[in-house]
């Protein structure tokens, strides 16, 4: 290879971290706005990700550096998040039935990679389901409306997760969150290199790899591994844009705004994701007061950044408005506090970027003393939220709620005084420490008060950014978890932010300290070497020692193949219609209706005779009845006809510390034919899955 083609497969290679980044932000958005109009198909999706890309691309900024050192971190990056990816693909999750997030997010996206509209027909079930006491045609995170079922939140994730399963099927719709989480590691990478460096960026993202919830997560189709991967990346981009100073803006590129719509996507994915574009609003108003350089320009590009966050970000809300209305009016209240907020912080931004000069010159003189201040600010938010369970307990949970009984199951098994009430988001900092490890924490809040420093001192725009935009993304959680408590499920609220800044924040400190002891000569002996080592080694160790006993979990396991034959034995019996009883563990509607292709009607409590009878008159011959519980269904003769015997698998639920257990339960489904009396006669074949 000549040494021109040498220097292009190099620079490739080192931006391919923001271009994937720009490629899912490029399928996300489109794939979310196909679902508006109901046409998620590969000849609308495709052309209009193309669109967004060519607009796009040359708004990347190239990285800080691109030679030998940086070609080699990124080819080391590639090379182990391919084998990241291959290590975790045989323990992908099976999450085909509502449980948790992934269930309703899973099954949204495999009837969207056979169907244009996210919107799920039921069918006569309506009629029949009216015209019965006690049954449903909607079911859990499903609202029946109109003769549809809306599935709750946003669709961006299951837009793309069904995109994957237009080339792999439903197998690689259940994988796909790996692929978008290979995306993460990328943004994070990105990010961290931008802030300290194509090697020292290895550290976080490697941390960030072997995290036990990182790892859980990205097995199974949780939204926060996608909301990462468009917070870092895009503010690997703003961070770039400002390193290039007033050169950011050149013929065809506007780096400001291609980061301020990555930001915003990170609200179109989820709802509650309009912190993230508060933050960078503050950020990069801040980033414009230290700018050195004229402002007239840069100012124009800023706020463009902020108004395509916030157009990013609205398209999310207007998808969750048109597709899942019940979910949106479920979270009226948190989210029009959150909503109100987010639009006043960036109406006094927008206003602040139109201001005088003269303004913004009084500004800038103040920095060094500001530098001492922001330092030392962060390290009393730190320590307030470290010292938090010595003089607070949280108590946000309603004492009538479900999850109150969650609670105090949990407490009951940790040994606790029993209070549903108790929330712990006190404990916050600690349940990082416990996926992370002290050291990179401390190491974390050590690297924010080193970032915010240094965006005052010398001064550094693209740092006040960073720093600014992750510390409200990541705080706000730590402050607020607002999540039923149980590991490993609600440290998931640290993940798309709160997790990479420490991890980030923990590599920029131990780069300033290698760089501090090498302007001494101290880097350079056997001691110094060792010493970096052993901490670059404590932060990705600390991750793997919660392993034990869980890494091999797969989440749900045998439910895919339950379901499949569960299908089959409809299929075989020539049955589109059918009962189901609701029965420990899972509400199983909206299984059966995307993956069974049948019309589902659902009793949450055991039916009598009279209703069943009532449901053959009003739905008519060759209606099934199915249950996990044999003694749901009104046998007319005992004859065996359970499908899908499975032993399932999940991680236990714990409330103080990672959970150590595997939980296995073992089911069946069991499935006979409705009489007009109201019996029900087994299909006498016994299908195991």
């Amino acid at each position: 290879m000549n040494a021109p083609a040498r220097v292009l497969l190099g620079r490739a290679l080192v931006a391919v971290p923001e271009r994937a980044v720009l490629v899912l932000l490029a399928l996300g958005l489109a794939g979310t706005t196909a679902a508006q109009f109901s046409a998620v198909r590969p000849q609308v999706v495709f052309p209009l990700a193309a669109v967004i890309v060519v607009v796009g691309w040359r708004s990347v900024p190239t990285p800080d550096r691109v030679d030998r050192r940086a070609v080699l971190a990124a080819v080391v990056l590639v090379l182990g998040v391919g084998a990241w990816i291959g290590w975790n693909w045989t323990s992908v999750a099976q999450y085909v039935v509502v449980n948790r997030d992934p269930g309703f997010l899973t099954l949204r996206a495999l009837w969207l990679s056979e169907h244009p509209s996210a919107l799920i027909p039921v069918g006569s079930a309506a009629d029949a389901a009216a015209a019965v006491a006690g049954a449903s045609a909607g079911t859990e995170a499903f609202w029946l409306d109109d003769g549809l079922l809306y599935a709750q939140g946003n669709t961006m994730l299951p837009t793309l997760l069904a995109v994957e399963g237009w080339f792999g099927g439903p197998a690689l719709v259940m994988a796909g969150n790996l692929l978008i989480v290979a995306v993460a590691l990328f943004g994070t990478y990105a990010l961290a290199r931008r802030l300290t460096g194509p090697w020292w960026a290895l550290l976080p993202t490697a941390a960030l790899g072997v995290c036990l919830p990182f790892v859980m997560f990205a097995r199974a189709a949780y939204t926060e591994p996608l909301t990462l991967a468009f917070l870092t990346g895009g503010l690997a981009i703003a961070v770039g844009a400002w390193h290039r100073g007033a050169a950011s803006r050149r013929g065809g590129e506007f780096p400001h705004v291609l980061a301020g719509a990555m930001v915003g996507a990170v609200a179109a994915a989820r709802i509650d994701g309009a912190v993230a574009v508060s933050g960078f609003a503050v950020g990069t108003t801040l980033a414009v007061a230290l700018f050195t350089g004229p402002r007239s320009g840069i100012r124009r590009q800023v706020a463009g950044g902020i108004v395509a966050a916030c157009a990013i970000g609205l398209v999310g809300w207007v998808d969750v408005a048109r597709l899942s209305p019940d979910y949106l009016e479920t979270h009226r209240s948190q989210l029009g506090a959150l909503g109100l907020a987010t639009v006043l912080l960036v109406a006094a931004c927008l206003g602040m970027l139109m201001a005088p000069s003269s303004v913004w010159g009084r500004l800038g003189g103040t920095r060094t003393t500001v530098a001492r201040w922001a330092c030392g600010g962060v390290a009393l938010l730190a320590l307030a939220l470290v010292t938090r369970p010595w003089w607070y307990q949280a108590h946000r949970i309603d004492p009538d709620s479900g999850a109150a009984l969650a609670v105090q199951v949990l407490q009951s098994s940790a040994g606790q005084v029993l209070d549903g009430t108790r929330s712990y988001d006190e404990l916050s900092v600690a349940w990082a420490i416990w996926y992370l490890g002290a050291a990179a924490v401390v190491c974390g809040f050590v690297g924010w008060a080193v970032l915010a420093h240094r965006a005052f001192r010398r001064p550094d725009p693209g740092a006040a950014v960073a720093v600014v935009s992750l510390m409200v993304a990541g705080v706000f959680p730590l402050v607020l978890v607002n999540i039923t408590p149980d590991q490993i499920w609600a440290v998931r609220r640290l993940l798309p932010a709160t997790f990479p800044a420490l991890l980030v924040g923990a590599a920029v400190t131990m780069h300033v300290i290698v760089e501090w002891l090498r302007a001494r000569g101290v880097v350079w002996q056997a001691s110094g070497r060792a010493l970096v080592a052993a901490a670059a080694v404590a932060v990705i160790a600390v991750p793997v020692s919660t392993w034990p006993g869980v890494i091999g979990t797969v989440e749900l396991s045998g439910r895919y193949d339950q379901a499949r034959a569960v299908c089959g034995a409809l299929d075989s019996a020539g049955v589109e219609r059918i009962a189901w009883v609701h029965s420990s563990p899972f509400r199983y509607l909206a299984t059966l209706r995307v993956m069974c292709d049948v019309e589902v009607v659902e009793f949450v409590q055991t039916p009598d005779r009279a209703q069943w009878t009532a449901l053959a008159d009003a739905w008519g011959d060759s209606v099934a009845v199915a249950s996990f519980d044999a003694a749901d269904v009104p046998w007319a003769s005992p004859q065996a006809s359970a499908v899908g015997r499975t032993s399932s698998t999940t991680m236990e639920r714990t409330l103080i510390g990672p959970p150590h257990g595997v939980d296995t339960v073992e089911s069946e489904v069991w499935i006979g034919l409705l009489r007009a009396d109201g019996m029900v006669d087994p299909l006498g074949v016994r299908v195991d899955g």
